[in-house]
């Protein structure tokens, strides 16, 4: 009852990746699914997406089939300027699984609780699972793939938490035999050694930045809370995301809500001297390591904390998952939710390193999420000792610079003698310094292993050695010849980066390359791809980071090549939607070669069209750059982009050649005059809120079960013309530009019909005064005909709401409305609030929530309206011809009187002002505007105490 078998080549990167350059994401991720030969019951759940320090954007996608989660199944498309250049992932295809499990969800858990075996769970303990919001899991039916042997199963999956003994994981039980199929362990220990597993409400009114004494880094500034129930301060602190709070269990293996305290917040008697037993002050070191840990993902890389989300970070200080014994737990461990600090036989585990390594773990859950067996496990472990070392140094020091100290590059120096590992000669801890060489265990990775927890799941601890020297080299260097097997073994000379560099490479691995089961060969890939577009594919970085992987056997020393043409970024793109935003582009040459780089080609088109060519001549060193500006006219209003290709004599590289860029072109509306969108020309800007896609808002006929009728066959713009609107996005709609300052009582219209999760996903209308650079809500949910909604954040739903805005179900009535919300029908409201701006722009905004999308909304009809005129009237004859013209336009005007003419442009700047003399009753006059470049204006006349405006257009 499992999906065909695919088995899993040895030495070889698990991941696909293809290089595409210049496509939608949309159809990126069509042709990735044909290489696995999926079909259209394989859908995608957009997760996170971050930017590189390089403008690279990365989302991860996780994998569904008939609406089944598929374990470890990520694809990650890499993005710039709203383009797909390279997707990375490891996808399954699960076509012939059976679908209904032979056994239920309960019999399932009975299976998989007798697997851990446990004498106490923690939903037994009322307290601490609150605390930890910890629920007995339900359990969840996904699909999962058994990735060394090519099976594929349907799998109910469990969170088991186990206080007797002390472990958490993902128990996967196979829903037709009930097979344990796999035991993620979402505990992660700091270390296992000699086979022993655990080796390793009240009212605040003051925060205090204080100076203590920890325990193994002397006097420390830490932040505190005076706790007003106590009467004493407490390691509380609030000045970091949403808090750092550090708690004593107590030598028990409970999480209880007991704080430390000080009654003078100088902590530095009592409890808290280095010499009393009960070993208080380890808890300054957990608290201020957790501080630091914070900084150092805020500060180096704007990180905010583990989870980006600035989750509070919480600490047990004296956990013991043995609390009948005299010994303390010597370990630490941070279990899904929480960091849990043992006091050891001597020593508590609450050094900098150890604090740094375990939320590392944290971390990773929320980044690649590496599973904890084979390389990928390795890996995670590896990982989490590099960001040990790094808030090591950086806590100590206040940087990422200077000399690093030798204990840096030793975990757990602090707490044991010699410590745990080495990163800096990873042997002498019993641990791999390279792939297949001494100490290596081999993996499951290379059908030689089972993971269990007897084996650390294939060595995950021993042969994380391999990642760490490999970090060691890249950031300080180093040269010799490994100790893989003869066949295999290279001597290497590795010229380091530094700690900065070396950091930033290994994290944007991590964060927007790896997936689930990536092995050192991806690792390999992964960081290869974000040197090269962090510096270029010859810098030293790259280069650096090349060598240090051949000297952990992992793939080839770095290759020169003598000429390559590297097209490393374009600048003039515009994405904010302000009407009459001059789009000046320029490309920049990069030389990724080692010869000089004498000449290159150009070629450059809008949306695909036709090709433009420059022939570039210079002199380029390597890695030098120079920008080069090209032209690019004759943009039409909408979403545009410009897609740019460079080559040069032999050029060594084709993957880096290509590139494209977003235009954002808005001009201006004509007030009443009705959008229909039943045409190219009624076009509107449809942006999402990065500025690089459009993919939510479509212009065309709908084809829904629910919304199709509300719109009579007509055009309209749609969240999507068919099936429903995407999860987690926000993207806009924009309109034309309008001048107002002629216009008395403007009002905006449009007819509307929507089908939206109630008080998740929402919609709003929004206008701007100042060309799109601020945002302003218009209306309340109180105004007649306007929102049907004054929901705002409660904690249990609406997290989007903003207190005024629409959503709800078709079927649902609005209030003081007709029909119900599916129905399309007219909204309106006035905009005298505005007070009569030359630049008005509107937009609708549309936001969905995480999960559970519906058909969305469709706009038709949209128009801005009102009186062109302040006075009496308008003109009883007012007309302009030609309109367009090359420039000259003739203005015949009923009126005596002296009449001034201005010309605004798009942007609603004065481009023409003169007044001119009529001679009779009627003022005929050629306006000659052939100065002015051509585009879209705004005339405005004014005599008499009349005046009127039309749109001009000069060719």
């Amino acid at each position: 009852m499992y999906a065909q078998k695919k088995v899993y080549n040895p030495n070889q990167p698990i991941q696909k990746r293809i290089e595409y350059y210049n496509i939608a994401k949309d159809q990126a991720i069509a042709q990735f699914k044909k290489s696995y030969k999926l079909d259209e019951n394989t859908t995608f759940l957009e997760k996170k997406e971050t930017v590189d320090i390089s403008g690279m954007s990365h989302q991860r996608h996780q994998q569904y089939f008939n609406g089944l989660k598929v374990e470890f199944g990520t694809l990650i498309t890499h993005s710039r300027n709203g383009l797909v250049e390279s997707v990375n992932g490891e996808l399954y295809n699960p076509k012939d699984l059976v679908l209904k499990p032979s056994i239920s969800a309960a019999e399932a858990f009975v299976l998989a609780k007798k697997s851990i075996n446990a004498e106490k769970y923690l939903w037994e303990d009322v307290e601490s699972a609150k605390e930890l919001n910890y629920e007995i899991p339900k359990g969840e039916l996904v699909i999962f793939p058994k990735v060394n042997s090519g099976e594929i199963k349907l799998a109910f999956k469990y969170d088991i938490y186990a206080v007797v003994p002390i472990s958490r994981s993902e128990v996967y039980v196979d829903a037709h035999s009930g097979e344990i199929l796999y035991k993620n362990p979402i505990i992660k220990h700091l270390s296992l050694e000699d086979g022993r597993e655990n080796q390793l409400a009240n009212q605040f009114e003051q925060m205090v930045a204080t100076t203590v004494p920890t325990r193994y880094s002397g006097n420390q500034t830490i932040e505190t809370t005076f706790n007003a129930g106590l009467n004493k301060y407490v390691l509380q602190d609030g000045t970091r995301g949403n808090g750092i709070v550090t708690y004593n269990s107590g030598k028990t293996n409970t999480y209880p809500s007991t704080h430390f305290s000080d009654a003078t917040n100088t902590w530095n008697t009592g409890n808290y001297t280095a010499a009393h037993t009960s070993k208080d002050n380890a808890a300054l070191d957990a608290h201020w390591g957790a501080e630091k840990t914070y900084d150092f993902w805020k500060n180096i890389f704007s990180r905010n904390s583990f989870d980006d989300n600035n989750s509070q970070i919480k600490s047990y200080v004296h956990y013991d998952d043995t609390p009948a014994t005299t010994t303390g737990m010597s370990n630490a461990f941070w279990n899904g939710s929480v960091m849990s600090y043992g006091d050891g036989t001597s020593k508590p585990f609450t050094a900098l390193d150890v604090c740094g390594h375990e939320i590392g773990h944290a971390v990773c859950s929320y980044t690649a999420d590496l599973a904890y067996q084979n390389h990928s496990g390795a890996m995670n472990e590896g990982f989490s000792d590099i960001w040990g070392a790094c808030i090591e140094h950086y806590g100590r020091t206040g940087s990422m610079g200077g000399t690093i100290n030798a204990n840096v590059w030793i975990v757990g120096e602090d707490i044991v003698i010699g410590g745990l590992r080495s990163m800096s000669n990873p042997n002498s801890k019993g641990d791999p310094n390279c792939f297949n060489g001494t100490n290596w265990i081999a993996t499951a990775d290379e059908n030689a292993c089972t993971p269990s927890n007897g084996n650390d799941q294939c060595g995950v601890h021993t042969n994380s050695g391999v990642l760490n020297y490999w970090f060691y080299l890249l950031t300080v260097g180093g040269s010799g010849t490994n100790n893989a097997p003869i066949a295999e073994r290279d001597t290497y000379s590795v010229t380091g980066i530094g700690l900065l560099k070396a950091a930033q490479i290994a994290y944007f691995a991590e964060r927007d390359y790896l997936t689930p089961n990536a092995t050192y060969f991806d690792a390999r890939n992964a960081t290869m791809e974000v040197a090269s577009n962090l510096y270029c594919s010859s810098s030293a970085e790259t280069k650096a980071v090349a060598n240090a992987w051949n000297a952990v056997n992992i793939g080839v020393a770095y290759i020169t090549g003598a000429n390559d043409a590297v097209l490393k970024s374009i600048s003039g793109g515009n994405v904010n939607v302000a009407c009459g935003s001059t789009f000046a582009p320029s490309v920049v040459i990069e030389n990724g070669g080692t010869a000089a780089l004498t000449s290159a080609t150009i070629t450059y088109n809008i949306d695909g069209g036709a090709n433009s060519v420059i022939n570039w001549t210079g002199n380029l060193a390597s890695c030098s750059s120079v920008p080069q500006a090209i032209s690019v006219i004759g943009l039409t209003r909408g979403f545009h982009v410009l897609n740019v290709s460079i080559t040069t004599t032999g050029d060594a590289n084709s993957f880096n050649n290509d590139r494209s860029v977003v235009i954002i072109v808005n001009d201006n509306g004509v007030v009443n005059t009705v959008n229909t969108f039943e045409n190219a020309s009624n076009v509107l800007v449809s942006v999402d809120e990065s500025g690089k896609t459009n993919t939510v808002w479509e212009r065309g006929t709908v084809s829904k079960t629910l919304l199709t009728n509300s719109v009579a066959g007509s055009q309209v713009y749609a969240t999507k013309l068919s099936g429903n609107y995407p999860d987690k996005t926000t993207s806009y709609l924009v309109s034309q530009c309008y001048n107002l300052s002629n216009v008395v009582n403007p009002t905006v219209s449009f007819d509307m019909a929507f089908d939206l999760e109630s008080n998740w996903d929402i919609i709003y209308f929004e206008y701007s005064t100042d060309s799109g650079v601020t945002w302003n809500v218009l209306g309340t949910s109180t105004d007649a005909n306007w929102y049907n909604s004054s929901r705002t954040p409660n904690g249990t739903d609406c997290f989007n709401c903003i207190g005024k805005q629409w959503t709800g179900d078709y079927a649902t009535a609005p209030t003081g409305g007709t029909g119900v919300n599916g129905n399309k029908r007219n909204y309106s409201h006035s905009l005298a609030s505005l007070n009569n701006p030359s630049n008005a722009i509107f937009r609708f905004t549309f936001v969905s929530d995480d999960a559970a999308n519906q058909e969305g909304v469709i706009i038709d009809n949209f128009v801005v309206q009102g009186t062109l005129s302040r006075g009496e009237n308008s003109f009883e004859q007012f007309s302009v011809y030609p309109n367009p013209s090359k420039g000259k336009f003739n203005v015949v005007l009923s009126t005596s009187e002296e009449v001034k003419v201005e010309v605004f442009d798009i942007r609603g700047c004065s481009v023409y002002n003169q007044s001119h003399k009529s001679e009779g009753e009627i003022f005929n006059k050629e306006i000659d505007l052939n100065t002015i470049s051509s585009g879209v204006y705004i005339l405005n006349i004014e005599s008499a105490g009349k005046k009127e405006a039309r749109r001009i257009i000069i060719e």
